[in-house]
Formats: C-alpha cells, sequence, structure tokens
C-alpha cells in the first residue's frame, strides 16, 4: 500500500519557516492539501510558486467554495470550475486531487454526482460530504464512489469510518472540537489499522486540526513505517 500523510495548509505557528519551502523540506511529510484557494482564486504567479516550493510533495487544491457552497454544484457551477482548474495548470502535474467539499446541510446526491460526471476528473475527483446523513446511506455512498473518491472524515459529526477502496482519503478534523484536538497515538493507530482493513493500492491522511497537526501527521507517518513490508 502507498500512504502519503500531510497537513491541510502549511501557514501555521508549527511552520518555523513561514513558509511552503520549509514544510517540504522540514515537515517530514509528503503531501500537503490546498486550503487557501476554497477561499478566493490565487494568482498564477502564486500557482508557479507553489510548484516550485513543493515539487517534491504530492498535493490536493481545495476547489474554490462559489462552485461548491455559492453554486452548490448546479449548472453555473462547471465554467466556474473550468477557469478555477485553468489557473492551476502549472501545478497540475503534482496534483493528485482536486477536493469538492460539500456545504454541511447537502444532500442532494443527484446533482452531486451530476456535476461529478460532468467535470470529468475521474480518479483525480474527490468529494467529501459533511451530512451525517448522506454519510450513513450505504447506497448514497456507493453512488459517490463510482463517480469519485469518496473522502472518509474523522470529526465531532462522525467518526472513524473509513471508506473502502483503491483509494482512501481520510480528513482528520478533531474529535472534541473542530480542528482542535490532539490525537493520541492510540487514537492513530486505530485509524490506522482501519486504513489497512479497507485494502486500498493508495491511502492519503490529510490533518486539519490545527496547532496539532504536524506532530499528529508525524505520529501516522511513524506508525504506517511500523507495518511489516510486502
Amino acid at each position: 500500500m502507498e500512504v502519503h500523510v500531510g497537513t491541510s495548509g502549511w501557514a501555521y505557528a508549527w511552520n518555523q519557516g513561514r513558509s511552503l519551502a520549509w514544510f517540504s523540506e522540514h515537515s517530514g511529510l509528503d503531501a500537503v492539501e490546498l486550503n487557501a484557494s476554497f477561499y478566493g482564486f490565487p494568482s498564477e504567479k502564486s500557482v508557479r510558486s507553489w510548484a516550485a516550493a513543493g515539487s517534491m510533495l504530492r498535493w490536493s487544491v481545495k476547489v474554490n467554495r462559489s462552485i461548491t457552497h455559492r453554486h452548490r454544484f448546479n449548472e453555473k457551477a462547471v465554467p466556474v470550475w473550468e477557469r478555477f482548474y485553468e489557473r492551476f495548470l502549472a501545478l497540475d502535474d503534482l496534483v493528485d486531487f482536486y477536493l469538492f467539499q460539500a456545504p454541511p446541510a447537502f444532500a442532494d446526491v443527484d446533482r452531486l454526482v451530476a456535476f461529478v460526471e460532468a467535470i470529468d476528473l475521474g480518479a483525480r475527483c474527490a468529494v467529501e460530504v459533511r451530512n451525517p446523513v448522506v454519510l450513513g446511506d450505504d447506497e448514497a455512498c456507493r453512488r459517490l464512489q463510482e463517480s469519485a473518491v469518496l473522502v472518509s472524515v474523522d470529526s465531532p459529526d462522525f467518526l472513524e469510518r473509513v471508506f473502502p477502496g483503491d483509494v482512501v482519503y481520510l480528513r482528520m478534523h478533531g474529535r472534541d472540537g473542530w480542528y482542535r484536538h490532539d490525537y493520541t497515538e492510540d487514537e492513530l493507530a486505530a485509524i490506522r489499522a482501519r486504513i489497512v482493513a479497507a485494502g486500498p493500492g493508495r491511502a492519503y491522511v490529510f490533518f486539519n486540526n490545527d496547532h496539532a497537526m504536524l506532530e499528529d501527521a508525524r505520529v501516522m507517518v511513524r506508525l504506517f513505517d511500523r507495518l511489516p513490508s510486502g
């Protein structure tokens, strides 16, 4: 199993160099989620600089909220996505996923599937649903997995479910509260076991719990390194 571990962003107090270059060289991680793109379209210059500084990383780019939250995956979202994608051409060779995070109450699986099929990203399309009702509906999850990588979540609203498939993509949001839980090694070991049991060819784990994210991610790397090879 190929495993990649990263954090959701790099502009945090734990980043001693306050830069992507420091993250790439000193974090001990091999992947990163770009979250700033959710809030605004970056300049082409910024994208080129990220491609240069983060050339050794595998990337997931979080898609802008105008697509997911303003247009909510309707037909108007498709041309906005096309403009967004064009902005990332300089980084595209490093991007394993474009991450589409649905609004918390979003439950229209038909609309989401239609959008995913329209943009035709294939295995690079990762969809994070935050509605526990949808996540608990096996048929809805099956339909989403037929069109995209369905993101597994560990969050105060929905704990520990890891969706099986060729790819596992897990976002670690926290447990005591959103973005602020410090995972224990036992909690991380249990999550690692769930990933292994799902049997993917590739697994991506991104920590989105702010102050604890770097150290927790490093522990997860060590836990996977302890697994027997073969």
